[in-house]
């Protein structure tokens, strides 16, 4: 019975990992530049757009860097659509490229 019991476990949890395994393989990754956030109300306006946002698993806006830190399901939107989605809430938002600095730096 022990046996049995163990086996189940480790069956489990391999059934587990590999869930886990294949979802973060499908999560990117962007960061959005961001201009015209003053406050803390803007910061708090984008992130209820990028909540809204189908796709969107996980974000962090700055008000220091005027940018997010989005992850997402890129079979369900992609940066270009998560940089308009910002903007409609009257900031400027575009896809940083890699390897951008922030000219304010």
């Amino acid at each position: 019975m022990l046996r049995n019991l163990v086996v189940v476990t480790c069956l489990l949890a391999l059934a587990l990992g590999s869930t886990l395994a294949t979802e973060e393989t499908t999560k990117t990754s962007t960061t959005l530049d961001i201009k015209g956030m003053t406050c803390g109300g803007c910061v708090a306006a984008v992130k209820v757009a990028l909540k809204k946002t189908e796709g969107v698993e996980t974000y962090d806006v700055s008000l220091e860097k005027n940018e997010a830190q989005v992850q997402f399901d890129p079979s369900k939107t992609d940066p270009e659509k998560i940089a308009m989605a910002v903007s409609k809430t009257g900031f400027k938002a575009s896809v940083k490229s890699e390897g951008e600095d922030n000219p304010e730096k």
